[in-house]
Order: C-alpha cells, then structure tokens, then sequence
C-alpha cells in the first residue's frame, strides 16, 4: 500500500461548478422534499427544528415514497442533481414510529442524485420503536457528493440492549431490526465533520459498494454495556431464551458470558465488500473518532485503505483490518483489544492508551498474516499499568466477541516494533518475523528474530565476517544464526566461528540456517563451534562432498538437513544430547553405519531411511514407532521391538530387506499392536523368523499381519543383541554401555589402536560403567565378550 493513496482519494468535494445558482429559501419539510426532486439548486432551509410527522402523512407514505430496485423506500429521496443543500442550524425530528410506515428497508434520507452538496443537518430520533426490517438515517448512493456537518442521533431498533449477542442477520436468537447511521455506496464521496451518535443496533459509518470515499473529521460514539447487568435481568429478549448467545465463550457455551462489556450498536466505521452491485475500493478515514462501539474501525475489505490520526477508545475492538496503512493513531485497550490483524503487507502504527479495563481483556493485540510491518508506541509516554499480551499468530474471535476464544492462522514475515512495554507471545504457527520490543518475549516459533530493551531493533540484522554470512536471532544473550557462505567465498574446509561482530556488539553463532549450505557440493569437512545446538531445514542438503562434520552439541535438527550427503560418515550417528530430528533428516546418507538413540529424542519421518545403518535399537521409552523410521536401511538384520510399543509407524521396516530375524515382546493378545500401511513393504515375511514369548504362539497365529511370518519362541541370541543393540556412550572420564539383553558375566576390555589392553573387568545388568580417567585423548577399542558372543566397537574420548 503506497503513500500515493492520498492523492487518490483526499479530496474535499465543496461542490463546484461552472454555473451559479441562484439561492432559494424553503421554510418546510415539503418545501425540500419537492427541491429534492430537482437538479440545478441552491437550496437554503430556515433555521428551526421541523417534524417529520408534520410531511409525512399517510398520503405521502401512499404516493411520494416509492421503493428503488433494491426495495428501499426513503421518507425523502433526493434524486436531483447539481444540488446545494444548505441546513445550518436545521434540526429535522424523526418520530420512530414512521421507521415501522415504510416497509422492510427504510431509509430517512437517500442521496440518490450525483455533484450534491449537503451540510449542517441534524436529524433526531425521537422514541425507540424499532423498524420493519432494516435501514440507515442516511444512505449516499449517487456519485460526487459532498456530506458536511451533519449529526445523526439515531435510535429505533430491536432488540437493543444486548449488541449482537441475540444475533445480528439470520439465525439470530431474536427477531432483528437494525437502524444504522450512514450508508455509502456512491462514487467520489467526501463525508467531513459528521457525527453519529447512536443508541439504536446497527452500524454508525459504513461503506458497502462506495468507491474513492472519504471520511474526514467525523465522530462515531455508541454506548456499552456489561454482561453482567444484562445477566441481571429478570424479563426481556434475553431472559426469554434463558441468556443464550450466538457466539460461543471459552468454554464452548453459547451463553452470554459474565465479565465482559459488549457495545449495543455494530462498528463506528465499516467496509464491507459489494453494495448495490458495486465493490467497495478505495476508503480513507482521516482525523476520525469511534468510540463505544462493536468494532471503532472495521475495515478488512475495500483497498486500498488508508487510516490517518484516527482515535478507537471504549470498543469491543479498536481496529480490526487487513490490506491497510494506519498512520500516527491511537487507541485503548479496554473492552477489547486495540488491534486485530489479518491479511497481507499492512503497515501500522499506533500509539496505545493507558486507559485499563474493569472488565476481562485478553489480549492487547493480535496480529496474524504475512509481511505486515507494525509499530504500536505508548500514548503521551504514558505506560499501562497492567499488562495484556501482544499475540502473533492469532486471530480475532468469531464477530470479534471478547468473550469468544481468539483463533490463530499461519504467519510469517512480520516486522513488529513493539514501544509499550506490553508481553509479546509468539504462537507456534509464526515464523521469519523479527520483533523488536521493550516487553518480555516468549518465543515459541520457528526462526524469528527477537531484539529486546529496544523497539527499533538493530539497523541490519544481517550482516558478514568476510567468509560467512549472519543474520540476528535476537539479543539478551546476543545470537545469531549462518546463513551462507558470502558470494564467491565457496570453500572445502568449513570452519564456523563461536562468535561474530556485528560492528560494536559480538552474536554467539547458535544455528545454521535454512538452506545455509544447501548443494554446495564443494565442502568436504565442517567444523562446529559447541555453541552451535541447531541445523535447520535444508542446511546441508545435497553436500555431496561431505565427509566429516562434528555434531555431538546438536539439540535441534530441521528437515531434510543433511539429506543426500551419501559420503558422509559418522562412527556413530549419536544424538545422546538431541531433542528432535526433522524428518528425512539424514536420508540417503548410506555411509553412517552406526546410530545411538537415546529414548529421550523425537525422530522425524523417514530421518534414517536409506542410510547404512546395520543395526536399530527401539529405545524402550518409546511408545510409538516413527513412520519410515528405519524404512530401506538394507544392512540391518535384527529387530527387538520392545513391549512398550503400542502404536507401529507408517512404513517402519518398508525395504529392511536385510531383515531375517525380529524379536517381539508382547505375551497378551490385547496388547500386540495391529499393521498399519507399508510396515513391511517389500519384506517376505514368510521368510523372517518372528521370535515370540512363551505360550504365545497361537495369539500371533491370529494376530493379523504378524500370523504370516514365520512364527517361533525364542528371543534373539546374545550375540545378536548385542550386535544389533549395543550402545556405547562416552561423557567425561566414563564409558557407558548399554543393551537390551542382560550382561551375564560379560567380558569388557578396552584396547588403544596398537592392540594394547588397558582396562579389563566384567560386568553384570542391563547397563555398565567403565572409569576410563586414566585414558588421554583419542582413539580406542571396546571389545564385549559373553558365551560365545563378541562385539568390537571403536569409541573416542575428547
């Protein structure tokens, strides 16, 4: 959205042409229904207060108020064009009984006519019955004209007490007759120096098919209402239908909730999208003021749009937009949030009140999307003293009911400047953004940028060491994240720095990013800093050339992060200090041989397919086994699953072609988990031994799937166990062993390279320690003998 929007559409229409009237004085409400039927006037109507009782008589009703091809009927049409309208000190009273005289839409003055001047109008109404079925005070359907002045105290609908909690269209608890304020659905429309003050259900300002409109200099004020003083009553709309409500609370009741302050009309200022076979394009508010109502600014439809120093105090919501530009506004958070949005490539800025609310307020603002860049600064330096949340990837709530649960949608790229000391929260669904915020953070997206003690963040978030290029994680610790490689830097020995400057201030390096080294097929070796603890998406993926890189820090992989990288070798794989693993994490990379997988880690979809690996301990914590988790690793022989697993993944053992033995665990029938599609695709099963318990081999006889192996009792041999399933862990000056057979007098000896014993005890239980303090640095040898068992594994010590 450009700043040439302005030179669009602020214009202030005063009605100018090439021929001058001649001014005409009328004295009645007849005198100007008869002048607004004609075209070429200049039209001045005395000063004093005028009935509409007195005109519109029901031969009137009967003749001079016919319907238009939308079935609207007006109290007064005006239809000419080429008009001035002059009512200063013009006070017109509209008994609300007529409302109900005209049929379903009723309009009290349609501006139908095109180049119409029309100023200083106060229309009144008086008493609150309802209309038939809908309508505006005013509504501007004609082309080039200018509304200056005019106030609406509008009143007359039902049921009124309660805002839209009984409904507001179809499917409403309640029969619904709405009386808004200003309707607009011309082309070239200026509205300056209104004021709508309404104490009827609908909306106040709204566009619905108006096209180049201006609002400039108006006011917009409804009135509120809490919940709980309408829970307190005894008789009425909302006692009749025991307190339902169409909006559901956080509870998933539709009930009108305790707590809350509602509006009792609709928005103060509202687009929506098509009107009397029109779309509504191009809107601008300018020096505007909504106060009290549903929403102050409504305006999700009808760019572009442009919002300058306009002020929302005491609404259910303050702005609630999309595709716009707001520019040096204001408003509270009281009654509900002083920002809900949505939409794309939004620029906002506003200043935030330091009014509290005295009743529930959930969040401060919600901000959902992509590439918005927002800017919410303290009013008058004054700082609330309660804090709300500031949500991101958040929604507004069904009919933005501060009582409804908030939803959330996917979000990215969003440059927040965050001036008002207020919490931020960073949903799941939020990524790529940077925010830059006075307020504490939590953070529980992917990849955002987070500055704090600073709402204008650092000026270049990315920046280069000569060799590699950066980009700034956030500050409070200082972190950042590699990037790449900077153009023509390319190099085969990859050595990544602990920390970087960025002109004054040093980033520790605590990822590599997303495609950082995506097919650079030149490297052949990494080294990592220990302050790195994650690899992203793609980081690796397609290094055809790699071979070493050091990874024992890592807590977090992304997906698809070494992807391809089939010369790489790892002896072994070992995500000891791992949290998770992205899915085909480490796909087709057939030279890792070996893997330790601790119960604690989360493995991804497919994050082992393809590799090397000749054998796969299922970690016993594990209740579930990942989709594709081993899938086409074609060396591995054995498989132990362990009886804790109860749910089998999708394409677990699909292409273990290698696969002639598995052992199960599971004694009752009720426990052994059924197929799921592609468990063992491309296996013969007829020709794998399944090992089962004791006494159970009639249950996997029926079991369907696991009957058509080759069923057995037994268990795998210590041998193959400890083949398949040994673990060794080195942390410190202690080597840890692990199996999922039982060591029985088991033999550990430890040689260096040269064949020399250093260390020999043995052992007994699942696990075994072996102190290896006295070991230097390097490479050694563990050999585990039982029976006539032996396994001979390398280990290194740092």
């Amino acid at each position: 959205m450009k700043k040439d929007i302005k030179n669009k559409v602020i214009w202030f229409l005063l009605f100018c042409t090439s021929t001058l009237f001649a001014q005409t004085t009328i004295n009645s409400i007849s005198e100007l229904a008869e002048a607004a039927a004609k075209s070429n006037q200049n039209i001045v109507m005395s000063p004093g207060v005028y009935q509409m009782t007195d005109y519109l008589t029901q031969e009137v009703k009967d003749n001079n108020t016919p319907a238009d091809e939308f079935g609207r009927r007006a109290m007064i049409r005006f239809s000419g064009s080429n008009n001035i309208f002059d009512f200063t000190g013009v006070t017109i009273n509209v008994d609300t009984e007529l409302l109900n005289d005209l049929g379903r839409t009723v309009i009290e003055f349609h501006l139908t006519g095109s180049d119409i001047n029309f100023k200083g109008l106060t229309v009144t109404d008086i008493g609150n019955s309802p209309t038939a079925g809908g309508g505006q005070s005013m509504t501007i359907s004609g082309d080039n004209i200018t509304v200056e002045n005019v106030t609406l105290n509008m009143s007359g609908s039902s049921p009124y007490g309660y805002g839209d909690l009984l409904g507001k269209g179809g499917g409403s608890l309640a029969p619904m007759r709405k009386h808004s304020g200003l309707l607009v659905g011309g082309l070239n429309v200026s509205v300056i120096g209104c004021k709508i003050y309404s104490t009827s259900f609908g909306h106040l300002f709204f566009v619905q098919g108006g096209r180049n409109v201006l609002f400039q200099d108006c006011y917009a004020e409804a009135v509120t209402r809490t919940t709980d003083e309408m829970l307190a009553e005894t008789s009425g709309p909302a006692f009749d239908v025991d307190f339902q409500a169409v909006y559901p609370n956080y509870n998933g009741e539709n009930v009108i909730t305790s707590g809350y302050t509602k509006s009792l009309s609709e928005c103060g200022f509202r687009t929506y999208g098509e009107g009397a076979g029109n779309i509504t394009e191009g809107v601008s508010l300018i020096n505007c003021i909504a106060r009290n109502t549903r929403v102050g600014f409504a305006l999700e439809i009808g760019s572009p749009i442009l919002v300058q120093n306009c002020e929302a105090t005491g609404n259910e919501a303050g702005f609630n937009v999309k595709d716009v530009t707001i520019e040096n506004s204001r408003g509270d958070a009281v009654n509900g949030p002083l920002l809900y949005l949505s939409g794309d490539d939004s620029e906002v800025e506003l200043e935030l009140m330091d009014n509290l609310p005295t009743t529930t307020l959930h969040a401060v603002a919600t901000i959902a999307g992509n590439n918005h860049k927002v800017t919410l600064k303290k009013w008058n330096n004054q700082t609330r003293a309660q804090e709300h949340k500031i949500l991101i990837g958040a929604t507004r709530p069904t009919g933005t009911n501060p009582f409804s649960p908030l939803g959330s949608s996917t979000t990215s790229s969003i440059s927040l400047n965050n001036c008002t000391e207020m919490p931020v929260e960073i949903l799941s669904n939020t990524s790529s953004s940077v925010i830059n915020t006075t307020g504490s953070v939590t953070d529980n997206g992917s990849g955002n940028t987070v500055i704090t003690d600073s709402c204008e963040g650092i000026e270049d978030l990315n920046f280069n060491d000569g060799t590699y290029q950066y980009r700034i994680l956030g500050t409070e610790p200082n972190e950042c994240e590699l990037i790449g490689f900077v153009s023509n830097q390319e190099k085969s020995t990859v050595t990544i720095p602990n920390q970087v400057s960025n002109g004054s201030l040093s980033f520790n390096v605590v990822s590599i990013g997303v495609d950082a080294f995506k097919e650079q097929t030149i490297i052949t070796s990494v080294s990592l800093p220990s302050s790195v603890t994650n690899i992203a998406n793609n980081a690796f993926i397609g290094c055809t050339g790699l071979v070493t890189i050091n990874l024992e820090n890592i807590i977090t992989y992304g997906e698809h992060s070494f992807n391809g990288c089939n010369e790489l070798v790892l002896s072994p794989l070992n995500f000891t200090n791992t949290t998770s693993v992205g899915n085909y994490c480490f796909m087709n990379c057939n030279k890792i041989t070996s893997v330790v997988v601790p119960g604690t880690v989360a493995l991804g979809v497919g994050a082992l397919r393809s590799t090397g690996i000749t054998s796969f301990k299922i970690p016993d914590e594990w209740t579930v086994l990942p989709d594709q988790m081993i899938r086409d690793c074609k060396s591995v022989t054995t498989v132990n699953i362990p009886s804790t697993i109860t749910t089998m993944g999708v394409a677990a053992f699909r292409g273990c072609t290698g696969i002639t033995d598995i052992q199960v665990n599971w004694s009752d029938s009720n426990n052994i988990p059924p197929f799921v599609s592609n468990l063992f695709s491309g296996l013969t099963l007829e020709n794998i031994n399944l090992l089962v318990p004791q006494d159970t081999v009639d249950i996997y006889n029926t079991a369907d799937g696991w009957k058509d192996f080759n069923i057995v009792v037994g268990a795998l041999s210590i041998k193959d166990i400890l083949s398949g399933n040994l673990d060794i862990q080195v942390y410190a000056d202690v080597i840890t062993l692990k199996s999922s057979a039982t060591f029985n007098n088991a033999n550990i000896t430890i040689y260096d390279i040269t064949g020399k014993v250093l260390a020999n005890q043995v052992i007994n239980g699942a696990t075994a320690f072996v102190n290896i303090s006295n070991l230097t640095t390097g490479i050694y040898v563990v050999k585990v003998t039982q029976e006539n068992a032996k396994v001979v594994k390398r280990f290194a010590k740092y």
